[in-house]
């Protein structure tokens, strides 16, 4: 009889760990208090990096990206966009990155290439006149409903088990033994327990907070960055445009589908679930998304939306530009002595698989189970949907096949995860899962 693992949270992180272990040929039942999306995975940008953002100085991260950006690009094509990227430097300081820029993305074995300013004012007419360099580079842009959804289908084919709408309330002990978990359907309030060999804390924003407040357990250190993003309903690109400079607020337009997305900003929060975005960044946004794309500024603001980035804390340092984009695993029985629960914070979409990959490896040695991954070249399962089988799928996910359709309608063609979606009024007026 297989090892049976609970994974709480199904983000892009728990779902795409709940497929890898799955993979394996583990007993996996994958918690998610929320309905698809409902996190952090829900509410970015929609970028999958290649890395060249993070290149100047955040390299491990760089490298994590430029490799999921291919893998996830082979085995899930129907979520991605080949845009492609720009960096655009627009002033002299822009240009003062360049030789840090190359290298970096050199080191990170990240393809760029230089191209000729009148040329990419040909590609893209809309960019500032002024650009004084430009540099491609393969960024994409991703779906990450589809995404998601399509790893929960494809790991529910491998026998994974997904809980949606249900919260962890506590966790089943044993002196310093976890056991498993006590969870509470956020439909009914029925509350039942689920026994488990290991418990795989992937709740991103939610991982410090949840076991501190359940386990007492307080070595987990994050800094929860908001980001805030404006929406715009026009496209006016083919690329994704990046500010070529550190990373910092206003420096991605981001075109999915038929809008453009400004982001992002940077502010520290207490809690993910809890925080006002404030007003004047939206102008901010808007001002410095203007700067690399003048029509900007020519049309309002639409919507506006934001997430909170689980990042690791080091030191002393709280800066979130400057934290890494990284991932780190804790093994709670070597750092709390508390047996039988493991976390994974940190990371981004965009190296999804690689931190799957990882912990799988990791829960695999602790478990004694050799099993490789595969999950670089299975493909992932996205039926072509119509009115057959979207009751299928919404069996399989566990909701009403009203909200499933909704959701995949407006993947097809808007931005779906802001405070204004549809999709979203129907799951909060009407209660429509399952």
């Amino acid at each position: 009889m297989s090892d049976k693992i609970i994974v709480i949270g199904a983000g892009a992180t728990g779902s795409f760990i709940t497929h890898d272990l799955a993979s394996r040929g583990f007993d996996v039942t994958v918690i998610e208090k929320g309905n698809i999306i409902g996190g952090t995975s829900g509410k970015f940008h929609g970028m999958l990096h290649s890395g060249a953002r993070y290149a100047m100085n955040d390299v491990k991260a760089a490298q994590e990206s430029i490799i999921d950006n291919k893998v996830i690009s082979e085995i899930a094509s129907f979520c991605i966009e080949n845009t492609g990227g720009l960096f655009v430097a627009l002033n002299d300081q822009d240009l003062s990155f360049q030789s840090k820029f190359e290298n970096g993305c050199k080191q990170s074995n990240i393809p760029i290439e230089s191209i000729n300013v009148e040329s990419a004012l040909k590609e893209e007419p809309f960019l500032n006149n002024s650009v004084k360099a430009v540099y491609r580079v393969p960024d994409k842009v991703i779906n990450s409903f589809r995404f998601i959804t399509s790893l929960l289908l494809t790991a529910k084919r491998e026998s994974a088990k997904i809980i949606l709408n249900t919260e962890v309330v506590d966790f089943i002990k044993e002196g310093n033994n976890i056991k498993g978990v006590k969870i509470k359907n956020n439909n009914t309030g029925e509350t039942s327990e689920l026994k488990a060999d290991l418990v795989v804390n992937a709740s991103g924003a939610w991982a410090s907070k949840l076991i501190d407040e359940k386990l007492g357990i307080k070595s987990i250190e994050m800094i929860l960055s908001a980001g805030t993003m404006a929406v715009i309903n026009r496209r006016f690109t083919k690329h994704i445009i990046n500010r070529l400079r550190e990373p910092s607020d206003g420096d991605i337009v981001v075109p999915f589908f038929n809008d453009s997305i400004i982001g992002t900003t940077a502010f520290i929060v207490d809690d993910p679930q809890k925080f006002d975005i404030d007003k004047e960044d939206i102008s901010f946004l808007q001002k410095a998304g203007s700067e690399m794309l003048p029509i900007l500024a020519n049309y309002p603001v639409s919507r506006h939306y934001a997430g909170v980035r689980p990042l690791i804390a080091v030191g002393e340092n709280d800066d979130s530009r400057k934290a890494s984009r990284d991932f780190k695993i804790f093994d709670h029985s070597v750092t709390d002595n508390v047996n039988g629960m493991i976390s994974i914070v940190g990371g981004k979409l965009s190296t999804a698989r690689i931190m799957a990959k990882e912990i799988g490896d990791f829960i695999g040695n602790k478990l004694g189970n050799k099993t490789e991954s595969k999950t670089d070249k299975i493909k992932l399962y996205w039926p072509q949907v119509n009115s057959e089988n979207i009751d299928e799928m919404a069996k399989s996910l566990s909701l009403d096949k009203n909200f499933l359709s909704e959701m995949l309608n407006e993947s097809a063609g808007k931005t779906y995860s802001d405070m204004y979606s549809n999709a979203m009024d129907l799951l909060y007026s009407r209660r429509l899962f399952k």
